[in-house]
This record gives structure tokens, C-alpha cells and sequence, in this order.
């Protein structure tokens, strides 16, 4: 069970570190997704939380509201070390509460998200001067995802969120994320989100040291014949795979005209028109 708490926070703010952005907002500390590959594990160690990293999740709150003079048509992201739309956001309205202001600041809003919980703000989006939903995929397979991301949204759920974005005029992308090597199935996600997305990211399956024993464990639980490829790739560090796959995504994109950004690899990016 989910160990649930309310923490006061000075405010939701953060300067943003990711390129492309002025601020991150993330309305809560931890995450439920239960994602094997979470990057943002790191986080617990400054909760001060001894359960581990989706047992808990902090619930932020901060009386003092968004300044719009100092939001004002800046770029923020929501969010970047936990799911603005983890299922607890259904009661306590966090996300719903800030997009509210930020729709008062005129701020550009960027989402990223696994979770079809987003559709219920769709009415905020569309009152805002640019709002972008992303989701993220690595994987077209729903048994991999119950697998790889227990709480998360379905394949299925996410696609249609997609698809109803989309037909709201919604500006939509995709981060192909993390990319598992010989799992992932990136031609897949590709061909059962096209219609509904904008642009695609793609980036490759990254193991800190604080949890690479845990991923390297669950490969080899389920898909023992990769462990040896896993091994090169992570353990000895090699580069060949990631290359190659690099250079496969950008001609692919390429020859289909999809508007794609590749940030592993020799080939760093590609934009289509």
C-alpha cells in the first residue's frame, strides 16, 4: 500500500535544467507508476523516506499562487522527476489547480505523462494560448508495460488519449522512452500513434548505477536471451548498439517524413517538415 502525506513547499517552481524550457513544475515527490527503469529513484534520497521509490508519494502544497509577470508566455513543463497525472492527482487536483493559473499567466505548457487521466483537463488545454500533451511508450506491447510500468495507463488508454487530443486540436508528441534494446519495438509504437501525434523523441533505456542491479534483475527474469547483449551494452559499456539504432530510426523518420528528434547515438537528431 501507498504511503500518502501532504508536504508545504515555499513554491511549485523550478528553474528549469532541461533545454528548451524556463521552469518545472512538479506538484508531487515520488510516483506510483512503479516504472522498473524510473531515472527520478534518485529523488528518495532526498524525501526522507524510508519506503522505496513508488511506495510513497508527497502531496505538495503552497498558499502563495503563480506570479503571471513572472510566468508570462515562458515555457513550462510539467514535469520532469514525477507523472503530473499519477492516479492520485484524480483526488487532489494538484495539476488541474496550477494549469488553472497558468492559463491566467498565459505560459506556454508542455505535459509529459503516462497516463490517460490527462483527458480530464482537456478543457483547460483548450483555453490555453499553446499547450503540448506528450506521452511516453517504450513499448506497443501492453504485457510488457504490466510488466515495466505496473501502474501506468494501457497502450490501448494512451493511444486514445492521443487520438482525442488530437481531434481537440491539441498539440500532441511522443517520446519513444526509454528504449529497451531488442524489446522496444519502436516501429510499432510508430505505427499505432502517427495519426494522432506531432513530433516524436526517442531515447535510449539509461541505467544509474543505483538501479541498474534492479534492471539488469528483471531482464534477466523475463528475457534471460538478452542478457548477454545487455551486458555489452551496460556493463561494458559498448556503444555499437546504440548507433546502429540511431542511424535505423533517422532513416526510417526520414524516408517517412515523421518529425523526430533522436537523443543517443551518432545521429543526434533529425527534424522532419
Amino acid at each position: 500500500m501507498i504511503s500518502i502525506a501532504t508536504i508545504p513547499v515555499k513554491t511549485y517552481l523550478s528553474k528549469s535544467k532541461i533545454p528548451g524550457f524556463d521552469y518545472v513544475i512538479n506538484p508531487y515527490v515520488g510516483c506510483p507508476h512503479k516504472c522498473v527503469y524510473c531515472y527520478a529513484e534518485y529523488m528518495r534520497k532526498f524525501s526522507g523516506h524510508a519506503e522505496a521509490w513508488g511506495d510513497f508519494l508527497d502531496v505538495k502544497t503552497c498558499p502563495v499562487p503563480l506570479r503571471p509577470a513572472k510566468l508570462f508566455r515562458t515555457r513550462v513543463m510539467l514535469s520532469s522527476v514525477t507523472d503530473p497525472y499519477n492516479p492520485y492527482e484524480k483526488q487532489y487536483e494538484l495539476t488541474r489547480n496550477l494549469l488553472k493559473q497558468l492559463i491566467f499567466c498565459q505560459a506556454r505548457v508542455y505535459i509529459l505523462t503516462k497516463s490517460a487521466l490527462v483527458l480530464r483537463d482537456l478543457d483547460l488545454f483548450t483555453q490555453m494560448q499553446h499547450c503540448e500533451v506528450a506521452f511516453s511508450f517504450s513499448s506497443a506491447d501492453d504485457a510488457f508495460r504490466r510488466l515495466a510500468e505496473s501502474g501506468a495507463s494501457s497502450v490501448e488508454e494512451k493511444v486514445h488519449a492521443l487520438k482525442t487530443l488530437h481531434e481537440a486540436g491539441i498539440q500532441t508528441a511522443v517520446m519513444v522512452a526509454p528504449l529497451f534494446p531488442e524489446i522496444s519495438d519502436w516501429r510499432a509504437i510508430l505505427d499505432l500513434t502517427h495519426p494522432y501525434v506531432t513530433r516524436y523523441g526517442f531515447d535510449s533505456l539509461n541505467m544509474r548505477p543505483a538501479y541498474q542491479r534492479k534492471v539488469m534483475a528483471f531482464i534477466g527474469q523475463h528475457f534471460p536471451q538478452f542478457l548477454p547483449l545487455y551486458s555489452d551494452i551496460y556493463l561494458k559499456e559498448k556503444t555499437d548498439y546504440w548507433q546502429a539504432l540511431s542511424a535505423q530510426i533517422t532513416d526510417y523518420c526520414t524516408q517517412a517524413n515523421i518529425p523526430a528528434e533522436i537523443y543517443f547515438g551518432s545521429s543526434r537528431s533529425y527534424s522532419g517538415d
